[in-house]
């Protein structure tokens, strides 16, 4: 059970980085970070919750398949692998849009 565990880490961690980094090109963040164009803030904060949901969401599905009810642990583990993501894109935001407001 505890390898299960570990492989379901795993997988939240690489999901959650596909999710998020498939929606950041999609919504070209990266450049809106760099001109200061819109609230680039907002827009990296809505990417990551709408990824949890999505990791969070398979992830419940897959527990209800199996017939466990362990969606706390769930929760808990995709919380986890999405604010790794998190904190490195609010520390790229906080990085460049301070390096934005110098230069202008």
């Amino acid at each position: 059970m505890l390898g299960f565990i570990f492989a379901g880490v795993f997988l939240a961690v690489i999901a959650s980085f596909v999710c998020t980094e498939y929606q950041f090109v999609f919504f070209d963040a990266w450049r809106r970070v760099m001109v200061g164009a819109g609230s680039a803030l907002r827009l990296i904060l809505l990417i990551n919750v709408v990824s949890f949901l999505m990791v969070w969401g398979s992830a419940a599905v897959f527990i209800f398949a199996t017939g466990s009810s362990d969606y706390l642990t769930a929760a808990a583990v995709c919380a986890f692998a999405q604010a790794i993501w998190l904190a490195q894109h609010l520390w790229f935001y906080h990085r460049n849009h301070l390096r934005l407001r110098y230069e202008s």
